[in-house]
């Protein structure tokens, strides 16, 4: 058993699940897997176009989720795939599970066992009732189009009653069509023209063009089943929007569904299949003159107020515009879970997204990438209590759904239709039933407004969207791409889990905009463009391939290393986040000096945890806040800021300490003693520190040659420049560069 609860799991291969027949092979499919103890996933597109259209052929894609090893049989019910290149592509999945048994149903595969309906012995059937009960010896057959398998098998089960009650048959009575309502519509004016003789009864070869005939003939004066009588064949519902109520034939789907289930289970336990009959029967109505059975009635009666029901709520609903005006990933799941009431019978409905959904380029998954592909789940509604189940999750694509957000326990039966949009897969959604059941035309509809909607809100990618949408991913941050703190999580969560136990883990917390009104409407554009500018150059600090960058919150950023690491490797990283974000702020004139606070720690990987970590680290960062934030008491900070503010955004130049002290009407000696108390470091050795800062900066993000920085930074001398530098850093420009 692949699956990992107790249970077997089947899945199902089919196509437009929400249609009349396979709703009714389905039944039979999941009744009797229930039956056996078994849960099932049924794979289905939306469109299930016959022809190939690039916009919506990203909806087969839910079909490459029938590789997962969570399945434990297939079922593949081939004659709703009308596309001949989707047949061919499933197919080609369906050959690569040698690992797993496989039942075709509804069309004869080379090298699978098919479970199909004797639909020759089903139309025998048919005109054995019109001949039998109504007598009749004059009746033609409306069947499909000329050569097709099906429709050959349909004129030979017609053949062979007619010869069995020792009527001739006449080729002239053979009408072919197309298996759709236009075919009806069409015969039914040669008879009305006159060009084709009115027989006594119509044997229609589907439902389809039953009603096209009937509808036709009815508007037109002609009594049925007075003037002339007809059957239809599949018992396709609808038969209550057209007149008269037709009589039609049952085509046994849920026997084939409950067989092929039979099948899978004997081969997959070394058992003889239990047998189901598969015999189909005839359902009356009131276009032949056996007249409707009223329990029957009834039964398709409550089905029409059901699906009126449900149509009225979604026509009457703003189920569209509440989802147009989302603005992040959060409004978005809260207004799916606001009209899931619009969705039918079910208990759980869960949307699966792939983690890059929200990119503007959605990269293709390998087949070396797709047992990693992570996706996150969001749970609309479950049947498990609220607050007892998370309303999101990650988990890999192979494993189909997180099993700690979907219960299976009790036999349930889940549905996988395509999110996507033009050329783009977004990801899922599933369906969850706790019995034998599908989805019907009213939830394709809701399913179509859900994914337009996510591609809108994808597309929220302006400025002042961003604002408001700093939620949009579940693992980066709107604004700068970075992780956000979900993200951070999650990465180091895999890193810890393969690194060494002596190993380190460095994190490094850089809170900045201190004292910054970041809510001024005016100055909004320049603060995120800022923010994009320090994510743009903080990035370049990553150079390993376990070292993560995240913006947890509006001013605060974090840095995350796992490895062998040093202490002194720590303190260099925190240095240079310190420079990139430093001077990011400097160059926009919107943030000083003192609204930078960086925090550092290092921790063996046995012992480090995240919470408890950050907890610490904001706390010395509070600490240190307070201490700036009683240096700024100082009646005189707001003007020595401003000119230290001057120094390093200029540090080349040459500030003249006296012309200083003339402009702040001050002594020499009392300038620099009030210069050293409120900023810890002397005058002289703030420029320099100014000149070494720049320099971290261009050695940091840019490939200037030492040369080139030395001048930039003011100095004209390079064996100059490297001694202050190397007395400043401790190490060498090369080495500072390099990350040794």
């Amino acid at each position: 058993m692949n699956s990992n609860s107790n249970r077997p799991l089947i899945g199902i291969i089919t196509a437009s699940a929400c249609r009349s027949e396979q709703r009714q092979i389905l039944d039979g499919i999941i009744s009797q897997a229930q039956k056996l103890g078994a849960d099932t996933a049924i794979f289905s597109n939306i469109y299930n176009s016959s022809e190939y259209y690039a916009n919506i052929d990203e909806e087969n894609k839910i079909y490459d989720l029938i590789v997962s090893k969570k399945l434990d049989g297939l079922i593949l019910t081939a004659e709703s795939i009308l596309n001949p290149q989707l047949q061919h592509y499933i197919y080609q999945k369906i050959i690569s599970r040698s690992d797993i048994h496989v039942v075709v149903s509804g069309a004869e595969i080379p090298d699978f066992p098919c479970i199909n309906n004797d639909v020759e012995s089903d139309i025998e059937k048919i005109a054995d009732h019109l001949i039998e009960v109504h007598e009749f010896t004059d009746i033609d057959i409306l069947t499909g189009p000329n050569g097709n398998e099906s429709s050959c098998i349909r004129i030979s089960g017609y053949k062979k009653s007619l010869l069995a009650h020792g009527i001739p048959f006449e080729e002239s009575k053979i009408i072919y069509g197309d298996f759709w309502i236009n075919s009806g519509e069409m015969l039914a004016n040669e008879y009305l023209n006159g060009k084709r003789r009115l027989p006594q009864a119509v044997l229609c070869s589907n439902d389809y063009m039953a009603y096209g005939l009937c509808d036709t003939l009815v508007l037109s004066g002609i009594s049925i089943p007075e003037d002339i009588t007809v059957i239809g064949y599949e018992y396709v519902g609808e038969r209550f929007y057209h007149a008269p109520i037709l009589t039609t034939f049952q085509r046994n789907r849920q026997g084939v569904g409950a067989s092929a289930v039979n099948k899978l289970w004997s081969m997959i336990n070394g058992t003889e299949p239990e047998p189901v009959s598969v015999e189909g029967f005839i359902i009356p109505g009131n276009s032949c003159s056996c007249g409707s059975d009223n329990q029957q009635v009834l039964k398709e009666l409550s089905t029409v107020r059901c699906e009126q029901y449900y149509n009225q709520l979604n026509l009457t609903g703003n189920f569209e515009q509440q989802l147009t005006l989302c603005s992040s990933i959060n409004d978005y799941i809260r207004t799916l879970q606001d009209f899931s009431y619009l969705i039918r019978d079910v208990i759980g409905v869960y949307l699966c997204l792939r983690e890059d959904w929200c990119q503007s380029q959605i990269s293709p998954v390998s087949s070396d990438e797709w047992d990693t592909e992570q996706m996150l789940c969001y749970r609309i509604i479950s049947p498990e209590p609220a607050n007892d189940v998370n309303t999101e999750t990650f988990f890999h694509k192979p494993e189909l759904y997180p099993e700690t957000m979907i219960k299976t326990a009790n036999g349930s039966v889940l549905y996988f239709c395509p999110v996507f949009f033009s050329g783009k897969t977004l990801g899922y959604i599933i369906l969850q039933y706790d019995h034998p059941d599908s989805y019907d035309m009213i939830f394709r509809e809701w399913l179509k407004i859900a994914s337009n909607a996510l591609e809108m809100l994808r597309m929220k990618n302006d400025i002042n969207t961003l604002l408001v949408c700093r939620d949009l991913s579940a693992l980066h941050d709107s604004v700068t791409g970075l992780y956000n703190e979900n993200g951070l999580v999650h990465e180091l969560k895999h890193s810890l889990a393969g690194a060494n136990p002596d190993d380190n883990v460095i994190l490094i917390l850089v809170r900045s905009a201190l004292f910054t009104d970041k809510s001024n409407l005016k100055n909004r554009k320049t603060h995120i463009h800022i923010d994009m500018k320090i994510a743009e150059n903080i990035q370049k600090a990553v150079t390993g391939e376990n070292e993560f960058c995240a913006r947890l919150n509006d001013n605060l950023y974090a840095f995350a290393a796992v490895g062998a690491y040093s202490e002194n490797y720590g303190t260099l990283l925190a240095d240079k986040l310190k420079i990139i974000i430093q001077q990011a702020s400097l160059n926009y004139g919107k943030y000083a000096l003192d609204s930078l606070i960086i925090c550092q720690h290092l921790e063996k990987v046995r012992d480090f945890s995240f919470k408890e970590t950050t907890l610490k680290m904001k706390e010395e960062m509070n600490q240190k806040i307070n201490t700036l934030s009683e240096k700024k008491l100082n009646s005189n900070y707001a003007d020595y800021l401003e000119l230290r503010n001057k120094i390093y955004l200029d540090p080349q130049e040459d500030w003249d300490a006296k012309k200083i002290c003339y402009d702040f009407c001050l002594s020499c000696g009392r300038f620099r003693i009030a210069y050293k108390n409120i900023f810890g470091i002397s005058f002289h050795q703030d420029i320099i520190q100014s000149r070494i800062s720049l320099a971290k900066h261009l050695l940091i993000t840019t490939k200037m040659n030492i040369s080139s920085i030395a001048s930039r930074c003011g100095y004209d001398d390079d064996k100059h420049f490297m001694h202050q530098f190397k007395q400043s850093a401790g190490i060498s420009p090369n080495m500072y560069r390099k990350n040794e």
